[in-house]
């Protein structure tokens, strides 16, 4: 059995284009007064940086008002409206578990507790997977893959992820590290001097990995 892990946001739906969409949305319907003021700039990047879980001390007035006012449960209710699939992202998965792949889930968790598993819900990603595992920082991340490891320890792991800043912690050698190209992540140049790391253009690559997978299982890099 191989252990497939996934990213979800970047990964396997295109969320870039929600966020900014949901965060314009739930202030004109919660704060309409700010649209057309001068505040408006200052409203939605205060909201954006609450969102990446990033927010300084200069904007927490701000999000105590758009607490106050409904904007971020707006946010966290029109979000996975707009969430789209990447081509091909549920047949790859659901093509994996039909092989008897283990698919999992494996993705940073939203600000909002809880709110990674909502948005697969509400997108009817959540039943997509074998198990779903969210983390908070890159801690609670490495915690998690030892933890899997542990549970799997001679499978061979895939791990599909638009972040390749995450791969530079992991130095399991039967893990194959896949980078899914995209326009709003940069490469790690060190990660291409590694025999386990492959940079895709297309997840449907990920199916023919997988026809290779045995060879890599057999320490086979060719």
């Amino acid at each position: 059995m191989a252990v497939y892990l996934f990213d979800f946001d970047g990964t396997l739906v295109d969320s870039t284009g929600a966020v900014e969409k949901a965060l314009r949305i739930a202030i004109e319907k919660t704060v309409p007064a700010v649209i057309e003021s001068d505040l408006y700039e200052d409203y939605y990047k205060a909201l954006a940086l609450f969102i990446k879980g990033r927010l300084t001390y200069q904007y927490l007035g701000v999000i105590h008002e758009l607490v106050a006012q409904g904007t971020i449960h707006e946010y966290y209710k029109l979000m996975p409206r707009y969430i789209k699939d990447f081509p091909h992202s549920r047949n790859v998965v659901r093509t994996l578990r039909k092989r008897g792949r283990y698919v999992i889930s494996f993705s940073g968790e939203h600000t909002y507790p809880g709110g990674k598993v909502i948005f697969m819900k509400r997108t009817n990603w959540y039943d997509e997977f074998d198990e779903v595992i969210t983390f908070r920082g890159t801690k609670d991340m490495l915690k998690k893959f030892e933890n899997l490891r542990e549970l799997y320890p001679d499978e061979p792991f895939v791990w599909v992820d638009d972040s390749p800043s995450r791969f530079t912690y992991i130095l399991d050698e039967n893990t194959l590290l896949v980078q899914k190209a995209s326009p709003y992540k940069s490469d790690v140049a060190l990660l291409f001097e590694r025999q386990n790391f492959l940079k895709i253009k297309s997840l449907r690559e990920i199916l023919e990995i997988d026809d290779g997978l045995s060879a890599f299982a057999r320490g086979d890099k060719t």
